[in-house]
This record gives structure tokens, C-alpha cells and sequence, in this order.
């Protein structure tokens, strides 16, 4: 009887962690979104940035690039804040920076100050995708870890999705400059959401732990940063990972964020809203690609041979965007397609995570972020360049441009052939 009773009781509380992790997720999904939003936001203003700040491609791509500078550099320091601090008290207290920074890029009156606020925004949010992923690995269970990096995705293109024809519309109602003020407004309630609801670890509810229900040994946030950061960096593993990532993860801000909206304006003639609902379809693919690869992923239990396959389309997609003018009616079924097979990543921090020690995942999955913010912040800046100087004749500047971001795609692709094929397990221990 007795047994029974503490056999019931087990159950009741491993339904709790069941339920609250669900909330605990969401609240930090939904800051996601303006993580991705303000990533891709820019693109979609360019001529009214332009036009307030008298600036060209090349000021544009730069004022767009400060939010890739500041990510990239935060990444490791994202990653030693998540696995030490624990993500309520990071992304709460940075998601308010954030929103001083949207706040003040709204009010700018100049480039400089543009460029500051822009820095913040990215200072500031560059915590949570890294939180979202050490919260994942703390109440979600290891099977499952690819398709919630899935889930992940579908946030992050919640966000891309707002940031491309509801941006259009929400500038010509409000203005760009009061939609991110309102935005840094919205970023501030979000973050009193994060520190009323979330919880680091379902023990800190008194509830089991994921090292409990699973049978392995116990992770603490008591790491020693010299330690992880060595162990990660001198994990070859990471390093093909994040190689195979740059490009892939590259091409996906510049078609989403940077130059896709007005790449299809100067080609086909559209209008902006015409071009953003376009890209839009991209997106869409995208969060159908995060959902539906992460769940094929781990059910056949193999990460090397997605990578490949889907890093060989996206490649071959890049090549058909750029040098073959396709009828218009053809441009949505195939951004669709490129924006499915572009988002295969998302599968690179799942990669990252198992070829790691798990008690570094913050760690391992700012590595690798790093490694990719630091070609979305580098290669727009040079597409740029290359649109300045070629602005007399801005089909063929576009073509030069892309051939930069096209070569960086190849070399990713190539990296994804020496991919370790984890088959769906952390595999740390083997990797001698």
C-alpha cells in the first residue's frame, strides 16, 4: 500500500514537470521572438534608415551589422552566464537592456547614435537563444532535444515572420521609429514575465530534475569556466560544426534580414510589400523545416547525413537565386523550398550539444553561434561595399555581392562531409 501511494505521488510530480515546463518555455520562446525580430528588422526598413540618415549600402549593412557584432561577441559569454547564472536572472536582466536599446534606436537622431542603440539591442539579446537551449536541456528530455531546438526555430521565425510585411505595416501606421520604441516597451513586460514565471531547473520547484527521471548522474551549475571553455574549444567536433554553420546560418540572415527584400525589388520590380511577402514564404518554409527535420531527426537518430543533404540544396539554391531569373510565378514555391533546406542549422547546435560534454551546453552552443554571427556580421558589410560600388549597374553589383556569400555557402558544405554523425546520443565520451 505504502509503495503504491509513493508510486503515485512519483507520478503526480513528474506530470508537474510535464506541465510547468511548458510555461517556463514559452515565456522565454516569446522573448525569442524579438530576438529574431530586431535580427531581421532592418532589411525591410532599409530605404527609411536610409533616407533618416542619409546613408548608403554600405552605412546600411554596417548599422545592420552592429547587432551581429555585439551577438558575436557575447556568444561565449552567453554561453558561461546560462551554464553558471542559470538563464532566468541572464535573460531578465539583459532582455532590459534590449529594450533601453530599441528604445533609443527609435529615438536617434543620428547614425552614431543609430549604431549605439542597434549595439544594445544586440548586447542585450544575444543571452537568449542560449538560455532558451540550457532551459531545454533542463526540464525536456534528451530524446527529444533535436525536435525542441525545432520548436526553438519556429519562435525565431515567429519573429522573422513579424519583421517582414507586419513590419511594413506596422512602419506605415506608427512610423519605424515609434514601432521600436513600442517594442522596447513590450521587450520590458517580457522580462518581469521572465522573472515572475520561469524556473533554471525543475529542483528549484522541489520538483525531479531530467538527471533524476533519466538515470544519469547529476549536473550543477558549479563549472569551472577555464575548464568548459577548454574542453569545448579543444573538441575538433565543435570546430566542424561551427564551420559547417557559418555559412548556412550566413545565408540565412542575408536572404531573411539583409538584402533579400531588396535584392527581389531591384530584379524583379517589385514593391516592398510585395518583396516581403515573398520573403515571408521563406520564412514560413523555415519553421515548417525546424519542426519537421528536428522530428525526422530524431527519429531515425541521425544528424550527419540531414546536414549533408540539406547543406548540398541549399548551396545549389543559392546559385539558382543569384544566376537564374525564374518566372515570377515560380519565385514563391522556391523560396519556400530554399527556406526549408537553408534552415537545416538549427540542426548544428543539436550536433554541438552531443558532441560536448552536456554540463557545457551554454558553452558549446555559444561557440558556434559565435563562429556564424561573426560571418552574418562580416559578409553584409562587404555585400554592401560591393552594391556602393557597382550602383550604376545594381543587377550585376548584386550578382559580385552574392558571389562572396555564395563561396562561404560552399566551404560550409563542404565542412558538413566531416560532420560527426552522433546518432542521436552525446557521444563526449568517444570522441578520442
Amino acid at each position: 500500500m505504502e509503495e503504491a501511494i509513493r508510486i503515485n505521488e512519483k507520478d503526480k510530480r513528474v506530470k508537474r514537470v510535464e506541465g510547468y515546463r511548458w510555461i517556463v518555455w514559452i515565456v522565454l520562446a516569446a522573448v525569442y521572438v524579438f530576438v529574431t525580430f530586431h535580427r531581421m528588422a532592418a532589411g525591410v526598413v532599409k530605404t527609411d534608415l536610409e533616407e533618416a540618415f542619409n546613408i548608403g549600402a554600405a552605412q546600411f549593412a554596417t548599422l545592420g551589422s552592429m547587432y551581429f557584432y555585439a551577438y558575436f561577441i557575447m556568444q561565449i559569454p552567453s554561453g558561461i552566464l546560462a551554464d553558471k547564472f542559470g538563464p532566468k536572472k541572464t535573460v531578465a536582466s539583459f532582455s532590459l537592456l534590449a529594450a533601453v536599446g530599441s528604445i533609443i534606436f527609435g529615438l536617434a537622431s543620428n547614425i552614431m547614435i543609430a549604431y549605439l542603440g542597434r549595439f544594445m539591442v544586440g548586447i542585450g539579446v544575444s543571452v537568449v537563444f542560449i538560455c532558451l537551449i540550457k532551459i531545454q536541456s533542463r526540464w525536456f528530455y534528451a530524446k527529444n532535444f533535436a525536435l525542441m531546438v525545432g520548436f526553438a526555430g519556429v519562435a525565431a521565425n515567429v519573429g522573422a515572420v513579424l519583421a517582414q510585411t507586419p513590419l511594413v505595416i506596422a512602419t506605415g501606421t506608427f512610423g519605424w521609429r515609434n514601432t521600436f520604441i513600442y517594442m522596447g516597451v513590450a521587450m520590458v513586460v517580457f522580462a518581469v514575465l521572465v522573472v515572475l514565471l520561469v524556473k533554471d531547473d525543475p529542483t528549484d520547484m522541489g520538483l525531479p530534475g531530467m538527471d533524476e527521471l533519466e538515470g544519469r548522474p547529476a549536473v550543477t551549475s558549479a563549472i569551472k569556466v577555464g575548464e568548459a571553455l577548454r574542453s569545448v574549444m579543444s573538441n575538433k567536433r565543435t570546430w566542424i560544426i561551427s564551420l559547417t554553420y557559418i555559412g548556412l546560418y550566413t545565408g540565412y540572415v542575408v536572404l531573411l534580414g539583409t538584402f533579400g527584400v531588396s535584392y527581389l525589388i531591384t530584379t524583379y520590380g517589385m514593391s516592398t510589400i510585395q518583396a516581403a511577402n515573398m520573403i515571408m514564404v521563406a520564412v514560413i518554409g523555415s519553421a515548417v523545416s525546424s519542426l519537421l527535420v528536428g522530428y525526422i531527426s530524431d527519429k531515425i537518430k541521425k544528424r550527419k547525413s540531414i546536414v549533408v543533404s540539406l547543406s548540398l540544396v541549399t548551396l545549389l539554391c543559392w546559385i539558382v537565386f543569384v544566376y537564374v531569373k525564374m518566372p515570377v510565378s515560380m519565385l514563391m514555391p522556391f523560396l519556400f523550398i530554399m527556406g526549408f533546406v537553408m534552415s537545416c542549422f538549427t540542426m548544428c547546435w543539436t550536433v554541438a550539444n552531443e558532441v560536448n560534454d552536456r554540463r557545457y551546453s551554454g558553452i558549446a552552443t555559444g561557440v558556434v553561434n559565435c563562429i556564424g554571427f561573426a560571418g552574418a556580421a562580416v559578409v553584409p558589410v562587404l555585400m554592401g561595399k560591393i552594391l556602393d560600388a557597382y550602383q550604376s549597374m545594381p543587377a550585376l553589383g548584386y550578382q559580385k555581392a552574392y558571389f562572396v556569400l555564395i563561396v562561404l555557402v560552399a566551404v560550409s558544405t563542404a565542412a558538413s562531409f566531416f560532420t560527426h554523425e552522433t546518432k542521436a546520443t552525446n557521444v563526449y565520451a568517444e570522441r578520442k
